[in-house]
């Protein structure tokens, strides 16, 4: 990332897609802007041996297509903790819930939206801010609900300070992070680790996400 001549931010923007029409017109708009700087890149670019993480400042645009076309490589590469990513081209209709899985998402596009909410959507994110549609976001409260009442019901066998353990493992903070969020030693934190292990009866940080979650994704089925 570099800076403009007005001293803001030229935005890193990574559209992952095929060179067909639509995503042509994107970069042609995109480009008008003296604010981003874009590049495009293949899917298969992200499922090659030694591609670097993506840089959290970078904002990734992905298709609703290519996502639900996507081999495992691909999801797991966008579901790292550090991608920033937007989803554009998404039905009205039948919008995918599953969509919430992808850690790094901060905006969602309908395929009707005009390209000026595309600018105000990563704007939003520039700004670490979130673009969510509010036929969406009424779903996810509902569908959130009962998730809500279990994760309510799993802390009361926890302790005020595995609950806050437990939050940031969720957030995908370290056991350092932690420990400086919460002003403790880092040999404290490896000890409330060890007996959120013990009680939610897993091994390691990505069991503890993974039963959270499905907890969430059962009640939403």
């Amino acid at each position: 990332m570099v800076k403009n001549k007005n001293n803001g931010e030229i935005l890193d923007v990574v559209l992952v897609g095929f060179n067909c029409i639509q995503n042509q017109f994107i970069r042609r708009e995109i480009e008008k802007k003296n604010k981003f700087r874009f590049t495009r890149k293949l899917p298969q670019y992200f499922c090659d041996d030694g591609v670097p993480t993506i840089n959290q400042r970078t904002i990734t645009l992905v298709s609703y297509n290519v996502l639900s076309n996507a081999t495992s490589e691909l999801i797991d590469f966008f579901s790292q903790e550090t991608s920033t990513l937007i989803v554009y081209d998404v039905p009205e209709t039948g919008v995918d819930i599953e969509l919430c899985r992808y850690r790094g998402l901060k905006g969602i596009l309908y395929q009707e939206a005009p390209i000026d909410h595309l600018f105000r959507c990563l704007d939003a994110v520039s700004n670490n801010d979130m673009w969510l549609p509010r036929k969406l976001m009424v779903k996810m409260l509902n569908e959130f609900r009962p998730y809500a009442i279990n994760y309510q019901e799993l802390n009361t066998t926890l302790t005020k300070r595995e609950q806050q353990t437990l939050e940031r493992i969720i957030q995908g903070q370290s056991n350092l992070e932690i420990a400086e969020a919460l002003f403790v030693a880092e040999s404290t934190v490896k000890t409330h680790v060890y007996k959120l292990y013990k009680k939610l009866n897993v091994r390691c940080r990505k069991e503890v996400i993974n039963k959270v979650s499905n907890q969430f994704f059962e009640h939403s089925n």
